[in-house]
């Protein structure tokens, strides 16, 4: 079971990827480039990048020259900010086994942990910036 869907692990990877060839202001990275050396399907990625787009983590522009790029300095982009704009962020406050009427009223036989295991996780991804993640990767 994966803790991150499709959607999430995908915008995750799209925003390192441009934060890593990210040259400058102004450099933008083409989607289809991304597309095919992330090996994630076109359409799919455009709606994920279009999310990102929306939300102010990715500006996009169009034509030969155009793509998408950082809206903010890598260094201020965090996990949490990507997982946010495409509604990602629900891992952070749904139940682990997918029970709709888990809480804390109505606990499911893992809510106690996973509840102190969640807040470590949502702390990692609010610390976690692009700008770190990239510097980890050299």
């Amino acid at each position: 079971m994966a803790l991150l869907n499709n959607t999430c692990t995908y915008a995750i990877r799209a925003a390192l990827y441009v934060a890593a060839a990210h040259s400058g202001p102004g450099a933008f990275v083409s989607t289809r480039t991304i597309a095919n050396d992330l090996n994630v399907p076109f359409a799919f990625l455009t709606k994920v990048l279009q999310g990102l787009t929306q939300s102010g983590v990715l500006r996009s522009q169009r034509g030969v020259t155009g793509g998408v790029a950082l809206a903010r300095p890598a260094q201020d982009i965090t996990l949490l900010d990507i997982l946010a704009s495409i509604g990602g962020d629900h891992v952070f406050r749904e139940c682990l086994l997918g029970l709709p009427a888990c809480s804390d009223s109505s606990p499911c036989a893992l809510h106690p942990q996973w509840g102190e295991q969640r807040a470590r996780l949502e702390a990692l991804f609010a610390r976690a910036t692009l700008a770190d993640l990239c510097s980890e990767r050299q």
